[in-house]
């Protein structure tokens, strides 16, 4: 017998969050989160999201003969739905056994508390904004996981379907091989478009680019991602807690601010060294000891994770993202960067894959899903 619990102590917040690296100990693939940054998003009183009231969310956990065998969250982005006046909540933090009376009580448990909150549908697997592992995998399974990026077991996407959820969007991942000298036709190009748009890249230490360029950066991601799926507003409480992560591990290496004639930023692009194995010899812990080889992946490393690329909507097909891109790769060449892993771009965003297949050696290294399904 199966037997679901709603996660009210802090005892059982710390095993909802634990669940999933006990379940993926031995898979060689799987990139744990940070356990903190989990519990402190799962908190009604250190949540961005959820302090401010901006979000409600309810996690659930599984039992079978006493032992935890899965797990799984509600979440109701009170922000979205009034962005596109719907009822929606979100299925999130979804990690089961491969046992479909577990998957199926879990499952059932989170649409029954949406359905008590009123909401008419529930899509996912998403989180509380666009900036949080999103998607289920479907295609990729022998591949290292990004630190970004969700990991799940490829008997995941027979339970929810079987469940009656059907393929809302897709993601792909793909992975660039970085030739170690700049092309010129590329270079040119960049160069030709920014000379044209009147673009001039900013470089500051970090502390002064923070100050001044921080919340012009942050309008950008809303400007830029506000159309995409699962976005919402970046608040004030999530924009302080995005910048506390942000500033210990950006490096000004790694970040292009483009500016206009007019001073505006008119594009940006952020990357980060890979954490994705450091973070996983960690187990997700930054003590006692996780921080030691997650900062030894800051300072030397081969690959690249590129997290963010926004673009003005006044500056749009005007090339400004190649431009970003060319002032990167000449970091990355520096660096000794020779894998660029993108984030998740939608399948339907082929204005940036073709820039990737046309001027980069690369290959699609993923696919997840986001699932939706009605609940009236």
């Amino acid at each position: 017998m199966i037997e679901i619990k709603p996660v009210i102590t802090k005892k059982q917040l710390k095993q909802f969050v634990d669940f999933q690296p006990k379940l993926y100990k031995d898979n060689p693939y799987y990139v744990p989160p940070l356990r903190s940054d989990e519990i402190n998003l799962l908190s009604e009183k250190k949540s961005p999201h959820l302090s401010s009231g901006d979000a409600t969310c309810q996690c659930f956990l599984a039992y079978k003969d006493g032992k935890i065998v899965g797990r799984g969250a509600g979440i109701i982005q009170h922000l979205y739905n009034k962005k596109h006046n719907v009822k929606y909540a979100r299925i999130s933090r979804l990690d089961f056994i491969d046992d479909f009376e577990v998957s199926k009580a879990i499952i059932e448990a989170i649409e029954n508390w949406a359905k008590e909150q009123g909401m008419t549908k529930i899509h996912g697997p998403l989180g509380f904004n666009d900036l949080e592992r999103e998607g289920m995998l479907i295609e990729g399974f022998d591949k290292l996981s990004t630190f970004e990026m969700l990991y799940n077991h490829p008997y995941y996407q027979t339970h929810i379907e079987k469940l009656g959820y059907k393929k809302d969007v897709d993601w792909l991942e793909f992975q660039l091989h970085l030739s170690p000298t700049l092309d010129k036709r590329n270079a040119r190009l960049a160069s030709t478009v920014a000379k044209r748009s009147g673009l001039t890249e900013i470089r500051l230490k970090k502390k002064e680019l923070l100050k001044q360029y921080a919340d012009k950066i942050l309008n950008l991601i809303d400007e830029a991602y506000g159309s995409l799926y699962g976005t919402v507003p970046l608040t004030p409480k999530v924009r302080k807690s995005l910048l506390q992560q942000f500033n210990l591990v950006l490096d000004t290496d790694f970040i292009v601010v483009l500016v206009d004639k007019d001073n505006e930023v008119a594009g940006f692009g952020l990357a980060f060294p890979s954490m994705a194995k450091a973070v996983k010899k960690a187990n997700g812990k930054l003590f006692p000891f996780g921080f030691i080889p997650i900062l030894r992946s800051l300072k030397k490393n081969d690959t690249v994770d590129l997290a963010l690329i926004g673009v003005a909507n006044k500056h749009a097909n005007s090339g400004v993202t190649a431009v970003i891109f060319e002032h990167m790769y000449a970091r990355f060449i520096k660096r000794g960067i020779k894998f660029a892993e993108t984030n998740a771009q939608l399948e339907s965003n082929y204005k940036v894959q073709a820039l990737f297949n046309k001027s980069y050696e690369s290959h699609q290294k993923t696919r997840r899903r986001s699932y939706i399904k009605d609940l009236v």
